[in-house]
């Protein structure tokens, strides 16, 4: 309460509390300075780096994988993937894309889903990305060099092992039993000893990935003989292999109609049956193999017959030009389609081993005839296709030069294109 004796102590107490208060603000002044300025300036040290945005998977299709299952692994949503997939397939068949093959993933970190993909197609990239119109594919070529390697080995055991174990990959071993097929039997006339060279296109990509091209020269010892294939493309634009003579490998007849075990009855004009137990003439080849062993056609042809015959059991008759005429018998049962009137191509199935009609054991009973006579089909000399002749195969010459040297390890550069 105010009271008029007390003014002067009230405004000494006042003063006193005054001058207290600006040196406490004296001391306490530069500290706030300070807290403010140390909430002006930046924490310079021990500074977080900032997370990358997007992070790259790298991921291979395991056995019985597909690409829908792998996209489903890494959390996408199934009309995600399912639009992935449409996008793609104007360029390549999702169904087509099975374990083994390789593609990254680009996963944005802060929703972790997948945001793009590229899947490496031999010579090409297929990329993937998402929009916000959808998903949304592209092809890029991948460019590469071209050169050239040679891969040889002596056979111990057989082809597909031996070639692999000398740096072959299983894709070119197929292709050179192909390259080879008319002129070689793989299953009777190799030999342990015999041996193989193979010069072929190695393909390097910028991204660090190697490919083996296409086949441009092989060679093979059979029995000590040599066997060469050179790759040689016309004027015309057809591409095929020659011999050294600039004769074409293609024949109109394969050398076998079937992969087989053995040859269980060879072309005999006396031969004890087995189930008759008399001497008759045994005019075809008997190849045993497993049942259900498919049979192809050995060349192209019409089917004169197809069904069942005594005892050829269920056969095939195939007719051919220049009037040659192959027989398959003892069928399990006939290809679907196969019937009188139907053009076979070579290569074509045109049934599967059994044991029917006169037969003990499962095998293929296999006759060809000219005319009205059977003939002895391992002892034919199958005709080639086609001879290169004049300037092609002055051509062709130059190319035999370049890539027989590059066999025998006289260059190891890559011969001249040839498409």
């Amino acid at each position: 309460m105010y009271r008029p004796g007390n003014k002067i102590s009230v405004f000494r107490d006042q003063s006193l509390s005054r001058g207290c208060a600006i040196v406490g603000l004296a001391l306490f002044f530069p500290a706030l300075v300070g807290y403010a300025k140390f909430l002006r300036e930046p924490i310079k040290s021990q500074a977080l780096a900032p997370r990358p945005a997007m992070r790259t998977v790298e991921v291979t299709l395991a056995r019985g994988e597909t690409l829908h299952s792998v996209l489903r692994r890494f959390s996408l949503d199934a009309p995600a993937a399912h639009a992935i997939a449409e996008a793609l397939r104007p360029h390549v068949n999702p169904r087509k894309i099975k374990s083994g093959q390789g593609l990254q993933m680009m996963i944005d970190l802060r929703e972790n889903v997948i945001k793009a993909l590229e899947l490496p197609l031999g010579k090409a990239v297929l990329r993937v990305w998402s929009t916000p119109e959808g998903w949304l594919a592209e092809r890029g070529e991948i460019p590469f060099a071209a050169a050239s390697r040679v891969v040889s080995g002596t056979l111990s055991r057989n082809l597909y092992r031996d070639g692999t174990a000398a740096g072959l990959t299983p894709a070119q071993i197929l292709d050179l039993a192909d390259i080879f097929q008319y002129n070689v039997d793989f299953f009777s006339d190799i030999r342990r000893g015999d041996t193989f060279s193979v010069a072929f296109e190695d393909l390097r990509y910028e991204n660090g990935m190697r490919e083996a091209g296409r086949i441009f020269a092989a060679e093979l010892t059979v029995g000590g003989d040599p066997v060469r294939a050179f790759r040689h493309t016309t004027s015309e634009g057809e591409g095929g292999y020659y011999d050294a003579e600039g004769r074409s490998l293609r024949r109109a007849f394969l050398r076998a109609p079937l992969n087989y075990r053995r040859i269980s009855s060879t072309f005999s004009a006396n031969r004890v049956h087995p189930i008759f137990r008399t001497v008759r003439p045994h005019l075809a080849i008997d190849y045993a193999a497993a049942q259900g062993t498919p049979v192809v056609a050995i060349g192209r042809g019409t089917v004169g017959f197809a069904g069942w015959r005594d005892g050829y059991g269920n056969m095939v008759e195939v007719s051919h030009p220049n009037g040659y005429r192959s027989r398959y018998a003892h069928f399990s049962r006939i290809a679907a389609g196969v019937r009188k009137g139907k053009r076979v191509a070579q290569g074509e199935v045109v049934g599967y081993v059994g044991q029917t009609g006169h037969a003990t054991g499962h095998h293929l009973h296999f006759e060809l005839l000219r005319g009205q006579d059977k003939i002895n089909f391992l002892a034919l000399r199958i005709p080639p296709e086609q001879n290169l002749a004049d300037e092609e195969l002055e051509r062709f010459r130059g190319l035999r030069d370049e890539r027989f040297a590059l066999l025998r390890g006289e260059s190891l550069q890559l011969a001249r294109a040839d498409p």
